[in-house]
Protein backbone atom coordinates (compact mmCIF):
# COMPACT_ATOMS: atom_id res chain seq x y z
CA UNK A 1 0.00 0.00 0.00
CA UNK A 2 3.05 2.14 0.63
CA UNK A 3 4.13 1.71 -2.75
CA UNK A 4 1.27 2.13 -4.35
CA UNK A 5 0.83 5.99 -2.15
CA UNK A 6 4.56 6.57 -3.30
CA UNK A 7 4.08 5.83 -6.68
CA UNK A 8 1.20 8.16 -6.89
CA UNK A 9 2.98 11.46 -5.55
CA UNK A 10 5.73 10.41 -7.92
CA UNK A 11 3.34 10.20 -10.62
CA UNK A 12 1.51 13.46 -9.54
CA UNK A 13 5.26 15.35 -8.73
CA UNK A 14 6.28 14.15 -12.68
CA UNK A 15 2.79 15.63 -14.55
CA UNK A 16 3.39 18.70 -12.29
CA UNK A 17 6.85 19.21 -13.38
CA UNK A 18 5.67 18.62 -17.32
CA UNK A 19 3.35 20.61 -17.53
CA UNK A 20 5.15 23.69 -17.08
CA UNK A 21 8.00 22.71 -19.20
CA UNK A 22 5.55 23.97 -22.74
CA UNK A 23 5.49 27.79 -22.04
CA UNK A 24 3.33 29.69 -24.54
CA UNK A 25 3.69 33.02 -25.82
CA UNK A 26 0.08 33.84 -26.77
CA UNK A 27 -3.22 31.74 -26.53
CA UNK A 28 -5.18 34.91 -28.07
CA UNK A 29 -5.03 36.89 -30.89
CA UNK A 30 -7.59 39.86 -31.69
CA UNK A 31 -7.43 41.08 -36.11
CA UNK A 32 -9.42 43.84 -35.12
CA UNK A 33 -11.70 45.43 -37.64
CA UNK A 34 -10.54 44.65 -41.10
CA UNK A 35 -12.79 44.46 -44.78
CA UNK A 36 -13.68 41.13 -46.43
CA UNK A 37 -12.36 42.02 -49.59
CA UNK A 38 -8.97 41.40 -47.89
CA UNK A 39 -9.52 38.19 -47.75
CA UNK A 40 -8.03 35.60 -45.68
CA UNK A 41 -6.24 36.32 -42.46
CA UNK A 42 -3.74 34.25 -40.46
CA UNK A 43 -2.20 34.37 -36.18
CA UNK A 44 0.90 33.24 -35.39
CA UNK A 45 1.06 31.59 -32.09
CA UNK A 46 4.33 30.11 -30.58
CA UNK A 47 5.33 28.10 -27.80
CA UNK A 48 8.66 27.43 -26.14
CA UNK A 49 9.35 23.59 -25.31
CA UNK A 50 11.38 24.78 -21.68
CA UNK A 51 11.76 20.78 -20.55
CA UNK A 52 14.83 18.34 -21.55
CA UNK A 53 12.82 15.95 -23.57
CA UNK A 54 11.13 16.37 -27.54
CA UNK A 55 7.45 17.69 -27.63
CA UNK A 56 5.17 17.23 -30.38
CA UNK A 57 2.10 18.21 -31.82
CA UNK A 58 -0.64 15.93 -32.13
CA UNK A 59 -3.24 17.51 -33.32
CA UNK A 60 -4.93 20.88 -33.83
CA UNK A 61 -8.66 21.10 -34.16
CA UNK A 62 -10.86 23.86 -35.28
CA UNK A 63 -14.17 25.09 -34.14
CA UNK A 64 -15.55 25.40 -37.85
CA UNK A 65 -14.76 25.07 -41.66
CA UNK A 66 -13.68 28.41 -41.58
CA UNK A 67 -10.60 28.12 -39.36
CA UNK A 68 -7.81 26.39 -40.65
CA UNK A 69 -4.42 25.50 -38.84
CA UNK A 70 -0.85 24.67 -39.54
CA UNK A 71 1.52 23.47 -37.85
CA UNK A 72 4.92 21.54 -37.91
CA UNK A 73 5.13 17.54 -37.83
CA UNK A 74 8.94 17.62 -36.56
CA UNK A 75 9.13 16.83 -32.89
CA UNK A 76 10.19 20.41 -30.53
CA UNK A 77 13.15 19.84 -29.40
CA UNK A 78 14.11 21.65 -25.17
CA UNK A 79 14.80 25.28 -26.08
CA UNK A 80 13.26 25.70 -29.38
CA UNK A 81 9.89 27.28 -30.51
CA UNK A 82 7.34 25.83 -32.39
CA UNK A 83 4.30 28.12 -34.18
CA UNK A 84 0.79 27.08 -34.74
CA UNK A 85 -0.54 29.62 -37.48
CA UNK A 86 -4.15 29.97 -37.50
CA UNK A 87 -5.83 31.10 -40.74
CA UNK A 88 -9.70 32.77 -40.67
CA UNK A 89 -11.74 33.22 -44.35
CA UNK A 90 -14.19 36.30 -43.44
CA UNK A 91 -15.63 35.44 -47.16
CA UNK A 92 -19.71 35.79 -46.74
CA UNK A 93 -19.34 36.40 -42.86
CA UNK A 94 -19.94 40.32 -41.93
CA UNK A 95 -19.94 40.77 -37.88
CA UNK A 96 -17.70 40.14 -35.12
CA UNK A 97 -16.23 36.23 -35.21
CA UNK A 98 -14.91 34.01 -32.30
CA UNK A 99 -13.27 30.70 -33.70
CA UNK A 100 -10.72 28.49 -31.30
CA UNK A 101 -8.47 26.00 -32.17
CA UNK A 102 -7.69 23.33 -29.59
CA UNK A 103 -4.18 22.06 -29.51
CA UNK A 104 -3.11 18.49 -28.37
CA UNK A 105 0.48 17.73 -27.84
CA UNK A 106 2.86 14.81 -27.35
CA UNK A 107 5.76 14.34 -25.13
CA UNK A 108 6.76 13.95 -21.09
CA UNK A 109 6.84 17.71 -21.33
CA UNK A 110 3.12 18.18 -23.45
CA UNK A 111 1.20 19.57 -21.04
CA UNK A 112 -2.39 19.94 -20.64
CA UNK A 113 -4.64 20.98 -23.80
CA UNK A 114 -4.86 24.39 -25.06
CA UNK A 115 -7.40 26.15 -26.61
CA UNK A 116 -5.77 29.26 -29.09
CA UNK A 117 -8.67 31.63 -29.83
CA UNK A 118 -8.90 34.27 -32.77
CA UNK A 119 -11.68 36.98 -32.59
CA UNK A 120 -11.91 40.03 -35.13
CA UNK A 121 -14.70 42.17 -37.18
CA UNK A 122 -15.27 41.10 -40.43
CA UNK A 123 -16.94 44.84 -42.59
CA UNK A 124 -18.52 42.79 -45.13
CA UNK A 125 -18.09 43.39 -49.14
CA UNK A 126 -20.52 45.24 -50.84
CA UNK A 127 -21.84 41.86 -52.54
CA UNK A 128 -22.74 40.02 -49.11
CA UNK A 129 -23.93 43.26 -47.60
CA UNK A 130 -26.62 43.39 -50.69
CA UNK A 131 -28.07 39.91 -50.23
CA UNK A 132 -27.70 40.25 -46.46
CA UNK A 133 -28.95 43.73 -45.84
CA UNK A 134 -30.25 44.79 -49.07
CA UNK A 135 -31.18 48.22 -47.83
CA UNK A 136 -28.79 50.67 -47.70
CA UNK A 137 -28.35 54.36 -46.00
CA UNK A 138 -25.44 55.83 -46.29
CA UNK A 139 -23.03 53.14 -43.96
CA UNK A 140 -25.77 51.65 -42.68
CA UNK A 141 -26.95 48.69 -44.22
CA UNK A 142 -30.90 47.49 -43.51
CA UNK A 143 -32.61 43.98 -43.17
CA UNK A 144 -35.38 45.83 -44.65
CA UNK A 145 -37.64 49.05 -44.66
CA UNK A 146 -40.67 47.11 -44.08
CA UNK A 147 -41.88 46.22 -40.22
CA UNK A 148 -45.80 44.52 -40.30
CA UNK A 149 -46.96 44.02 -36.89
CA UNK A 150 -49.32 41.93 -37.99
CA UNK A 151 -53.04 42.00 -35.99
CA UNK A 152 -52.21 44.09 -32.21
CA UNK A 153 -55.20 43.84 -29.88
CA UNK A 154 -56.29 47.10 -28.40
CA UNK A 155 -54.84 47.16 -24.68
CA UNK A 156 -51.87 44.75 -25.32
CA UNK A 157 -49.00 45.70 -27.21
CA UNK A 158 -46.63 44.03 -29.76
CA UNK A 159 -43.32 44.27 -31.33
CA UNK A 160 -41.02 43.74 -33.85
CA UNK A 161 -37.27 44.30 -34.60
CA UNK A 162 -35.26 45.84 -37.15
CA UNK A 163 -31.09 44.56 -37.87
CA UNK A 164 -29.34 47.23 -38.73
CA UNK A 165 -25.70 47.07 -39.83
CA UNK A 166 -22.48 49.53 -39.88
CA UNK A 167 -20.73 49.15 -43.20
CA UNK A 168 -18.25 51.64 -42.32
CA UNK A 169 -14.65 51.58 -40.56
CA UNK A 170 -15.60 53.83 -37.89
CA UNK A 171 -18.79 53.64 -34.86
CA UNK A 172 -22.00 55.28 -35.46
CA UNK A 173 -24.51 55.91 -34.11
CA UNK A 174 -28.14 56.22 -35.71
CA UNK A 175 -30.68 58.55 -34.66
CA UNK A 176 -34.61 58.15 -35.10
CA UNK A 177 -36.64 61.05 -35.98
CA UNK A 178 -41.02 60.88 -36.79
CA UNK A 179 -41.77 58.07 -34.83
CA UNK A 180 -45.33 57.82 -34.37
CA UNK A 181 -46.37 58.20 -30.41
CA UNK A 182 -47.52 55.21 -30.05
CA UNK A 183 -44.19 54.00 -31.22
CA UNK A 184 -40.96 53.12 -29.00
CA UNK A 185 -37.81 52.22 -30.49
CA UNK A 186 -35.00 50.53 -28.03
CA UNK A 187 -31.09 49.54 -29.42
CA UNK A 188 -29.73 46.56 -28.42
CA UNK A 189 -26.22 48.68 -27.85
CA UNK A 190 -27.59 52.67 -27.31
CA UNK A 191 -23.81 53.44 -27.13
CA UNK A 192 -23.94 53.14 -31.10
CA UNK A 193 -22.62 50.54 -33.72
CA UNK A 194 -19.02 49.47 -33.68
CA UNK A 195 -17.42 49.67 -37.15
CA UNK A 196 -18.52 46.22 -38.80
CA UNK A 197 -20.88 45.07 -36.55
CA UNK A 198 -24.67 44.84 -36.14
CA UNK A 199 -27.46 45.99 -33.87
CA UNK A 200 -30.77 45.49 -33.26
CA UNK A 201 -33.35 47.80 -32.90
CA UNK A 202 -37.13 46.76 -30.96
CA UNK A 203 -40.02 48.39 -32.19
CA UNK A 204 -43.17 48.39 -29.73
CA UNK A 205 -46.56 49.52 -30.87
CA UNK A 206 -48.86 50.20 -28.24
CA UNK A 207 -52.22 50.52 -29.64
CA UNK A 208 -54.18 52.30 -26.64
CA UNK A 209 -51.96 55.32 -27.52
CA UNK A 210 -53.85 56.19 -31.06
CA UNK A 211 -57.32 56.50 -31.79
CA UNK A 212 -57.48 53.98 -34.41
CA UNK A 213 -58.53 51.02 -35.78
CA UNK A 214 -58.07 48.48 -38.52
CA UNK A 215 -55.47 48.85 -40.58
CA UNK A 216 -52.25 50.92 -39.85
CA UNK A 217 -50.15 52.57 -41.89
CA UNK A 218 -47.27 54.89 -40.68
CA UNK A 219 -43.70 55.26 -41.08
CA UNK A 220 -40.38 56.41 -39.08
CA UNK A 221 -36.68 57.72 -39.99
CA UNK A 222 -33.27 56.00 -39.23
CA UNK A 223 -30.02 57.88 -39.94
CA UNK A 224 -26.90 58.96 -39.18
CA UNK A 225 -25.92 62.72 -38.80
CA UNK A 226 -25.94 63.65 -42.69
CA UNK A 227 -28.95 64.32 -45.16
CA UNK A 228 -29.68 60.12 -46.03
CA UNK A 229 -32.12 59.05 -44.12
CA UNK A 230 -33.70 55.90 -44.27
CA UNK A 231 -37.44 55.58 -44.44
CA UNK A 232 -39.22 52.67 -42.39
CA UNK A 233 -42.69 51.84 -43.47
CA UNK A 234 -44.52 50.80 -40.40
CA UNK A 235 -48.25 48.49 -40.54
CA UNK A 236 -50.66 46.61 -38.10
CA UNK A 237 -54.04 45.66 -38.01
CA UNK A 238 -55.74 47.20 -34.64
CA UNK A 239 -58.57 45.51 -33.28
CA UNK A 240 -60.36 45.66 -30.28
CA UNK A 241 -59.92 42.83 -27.53
CA UNK A 242 -62.81 40.76 -26.96
CA UNK A 243 -61.46 38.11 -25.10
CA UNK A 244 -62.24 39.40 -21.41
CA UNK A 245 -65.69 39.89 -22.04
CA UNK A 246 -68.08 37.39 -20.12
CA UNK A 247 -71.09 35.19 -21.42
CA UNK A 248 -73.38 37.67 -20.28
CA UNK A 249 -71.61 40.68 -21.67
CA UNK A 250 -71.74 39.14 -24.95
CA UNK A 251 -75.46 38.06 -25.00
CA UNK A 252 -75.76 42.10 -24.22
CA UNK A 253 -73.36 43.35 -26.69
CA UNK A 254 -74.62 45.06 -29.83
CA UNK A 255 -74.83 42.92 -33.14
CA UNK A 256 -74.39 44.41 -36.49
CA UNK A 257 -76.60 44.15 -39.29
CA UNK A 258 -76.32 45.35 -42.83
CA UNK A 259 -78.68 46.24 -45.21
CA UNK A 260 -76.42 45.48 -48.28
CA UNK A 261 -72.73 44.90 -48.19
CA UNK A 262 -72.93 45.84 -52.52
CA UNK A 263 -73.77 49.10 -53.59
CA UNK A 264 -73.37 48.79 -57.59
CA UNK A 265 -73.23 52.07 -59.41
CA UNK A 266 -74.04 50.43 -62.80
CA UNK A 267 -72.37 52.10 -66.02
CA UNK A 268 -70.90 55.86 -64.95
CA UNK A 269 -69.72 58.16 -67.49
CA UNK A 270 -66.66 60.18 -65.88
CA UNK A 271 -67.72 63.49 -67.70
CA UNK A 272 -70.75 63.43 -65.30
CA UNK A 273 -68.31 63.22 -62.32
CA UNK A 274 -68.29 61.89 -59.03
CA UNK A 275 -71.10 59.54 -57.91
CA UNK A 276 -73.16 58.73 -54.66
CA UNK A 277 -74.60 55.59 -53.09
CA UNK A 278 -75.95 54.84 -49.36
CA UNK A 279 -77.15 51.25 -47.53
CA UNK A 280 -77.88 51.24 -43.85
CA UNK A 281 -76.19 49.53 -40.90
CA UNK A 282 -78.62 48.57 -37.80
CA UNK A 283 -77.81 47.63 -34.57
CA UNK A 284 -79.90 44.51 -33.35
CA UNK A 285 -78.17 44.16 -29.95
CA UNK A 286 -79.12 45.29 -27.09
CA UNK A 287 -76.07 47.90 -26.31
CA UNK A 288 -75.21 50.76 -28.06
CA UNK A 289 -73.08 49.85 -31.04
CA UNK A 290 -69.89 51.82 -31.28
CA UNK A 291 -68.60 52.92 -34.98
CA UNK A 292 -64.86 52.66 -34.71
CA UNK A 293 -63.93 53.34 -37.89
CA UNK A 294 -64.92 53.56 -41.10
CA UNK A 295 -63.08 53.93 -44.74
CA UNK A 296 -61.78 52.42 -47.40
CA UNK A 297 -57.47 52.50 -48.98
CA UNK A 298 -59.16 52.61 -52.67
CA UNK A 299 -58.27 56.05 -54.38
CA UNK A 300 -61.25 57.55 -56.00
CA UNK A 301 -63.74 56.18 -53.06
CA UNK A 302 -64.82 58.38 -50.31
CA UNK A 303 -66.86 57.51 -47.67
CA UNK A 304 -68.99 58.57 -44.54
CA UNK A 305 -71.95 57.51 -41.47
CA UNK A 306 -74.22 59.52 -40.49
CA UNK A 307 -73.65 58.39 -36.74
CA UNK A 308 -70.41 56.90 -34.90
CA UNK A 309 -72.71 55.92 -32.20
CA UNK A 310 -76.26 53.78 -32.66
CA UNK A 311 -78.50 52.63 -30.23
CA UNK A 312 -80.27 49.51 -29.87
CA UNK A 313 -82.58 49.39 -32.69
CA UNK A 314 -81.85 52.61 -34.20
CA UNK A 315 -79.43 52.36 -37.90
CA UNK A 316 -77.30 55.01 -39.61
CA UNK A 317 -76.51 55.52 -43.26
CA UNK A 318 -73.36 54.97 -44.59
CA UNK A 319 -72.70 57.11 -47.55
CA UNK A 320 -69.83 56.22 -50.50
CA UNK A 321 -68.83 58.52 -52.80
CA UNK A 322 -66.73 57.29 -55.97
CA UNK A 323 -65.08 59.82 -58.68
CA UNK A 324 -64.88 57.72 -62.13
CA UNK A 325 -62.03 60.05 -62.70
CA UNK A 326 -59.54 59.14 -60.13
CA UNK A 327 -59.81 55.65 -59.48
CA UNK A 328 -57.38 52.74 -59.50
CA UNK A 329 -59.03 51.80 -62.72
CA UNK A 330 -59.99 53.39 -65.86
CA UNK A 331 -62.61 50.82 -66.74
CA UNK A 332 -64.16 49.42 -63.25
CA UNK A 333 -65.29 51.11 -59.79
CA UNK A 334 -64.08 48.84 -57.21
CA UNK A 335 -64.04 50.15 -53.79
CA UNK A 336 -63.39 48.15 -50.34
CA UNK A 337 -65.00 49.88 -47.39
CA UNK A 338 -64.33 48.59 -43.87
CA UNK A 339 -67.03 49.23 -41.06
CA UNK A 340 -65.37 48.58 -37.60
CA UNK A 341 -67.56 48.07 -34.83
CA UNK A 342 -67.69 47.01 -31.25
CA UNK A 343 -69.48 43.72 -32.37
CA UNK A 344 -67.65 41.09 -30.80
CA UNK A 345 -69.36 38.76 -33.22
CA UNK A 346 -69.06 40.55 -36.27
CA UNK A 347 -66.24 43.11 -35.70
CA UNK A 348 -65.52 43.86 -39.23
CA UNK A 349 -68.02 44.96 -42.02
CA UNK A 350 -67.19 44.85 -45.72
CA UNK A 351 -68.74 46.94 -48.49
CA UNK A 352 -68.45 46.86 -51.75
CA UNK A 353 -68.82 49.69 -53.79
CA UNK A 354 -68.46 48.62 -57.80
CA UNK A 355 -69.21 49.84 -61.32
CA UNK A 356 -68.15 50.07 -64.67
CA UNK A 357 -66.61 53.52 -66.22
CA UNK A 358 -67.73 54.11 -69.63
CA UNK A 359 -67.15 56.76 -72.45
CA UNK A 360 -65.91 60.40 -71.54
Amino acid sequence: MKKIIAAFFLTSALCAMAAGQVKWLETLHDFGAFKEDDGRVTANFRFVNTGDEDVSIRAARASCGCTTPSYPKKPVSPGDTATIAVAYNPIGRPGRFEKSVTVDLAGIGAGPRTKLIVTGVVIGSSNTLRSRYPVEAGPLKLRTAQLPFGTVLKGRSKSTFLEVYNASQSPVKPEWSGVPPYIRVTAADPEGIPPGEQTVYTLSLTPTATDLYGVLIDSAYISVPGPTKQKIDLTAILEEDFTMLTPQQRQKAPVVELESNRLDFGRVNPSNGPVTATTKVKNVGKSPMLVRRIYTTDPGVDVTISSMKIKPGKTATITVTADPQATASREIINGRIQLIVNDPENPIVIVRAVGEIVGE
